[in-house]
């Protein structure tokens, strides 16, 4: 699945969607903080700027990210991938 969110300075769950992982795709013309895991201390967020990708693994589904920008309202692109171990014949 592939999809937009507009995201604001406070923090914003990730639509939920199952996912071992998701690419993000930072559009909002400011730095993006990313948050995994109910992990919500600011020690432990990721740093995306402004027209950087990055992808988290790990995952079961898209709404363990949550995210929010440093000063106003911009667009954040994300798509996840579901993949699993069963063998395939």
């Amino acid at each position: 699945y592939s999809f937009n969110m507009t995201i604001g300075t406070s923090l914003t769950q990730l639509s939920g969607f199952t996912a071992s992982e998701v690419l993000i795709s930072n559009k909002s013309g400011q730095d993006l903080y990313l948050y995994d895991s109910n992990s919500f201390l600011d020690d432990n967020r990721f740093l995306l700027g402004n027209s950087e990708s990055m992808v988290l693994r790990g995952i079961t589904n898209t709404n363990e990210v949550s995210a929010k920008t440093g000063a106003s309202s911009g667009t954040v692109y994300f798509r996840s991938a579901y993949f699993s171990n069963l063998n395939q014949f």
